[in-house]
């Protein structure tokens, strides 16, 4: 499952614009469409976090 660059920041309480320098860096997997990035998310992860809401 791949999510925003917003979304990312939002799980992980840090800012979208540190969210794209680790994907540029390639510190986290992502993949960029038509100049977004797309970040990958584990599926235990977003499983988890199902869960819990």
């Amino acid at each position: 499952m791949e999510v925003s660059t917003a979304e990312a920041a939002r799980r992980m309480g840090c800012s979208e614009s540190y969210v794209r320098r680790l994907a540029r860096l390639g510190l986290v997997p992502a993949r960029r469409v038509a100049g977004v990035w797309l970040i990958t998310t584990a599926a235990d992860a977003v499983d988890d976090e199902s869960e819990a809401a």
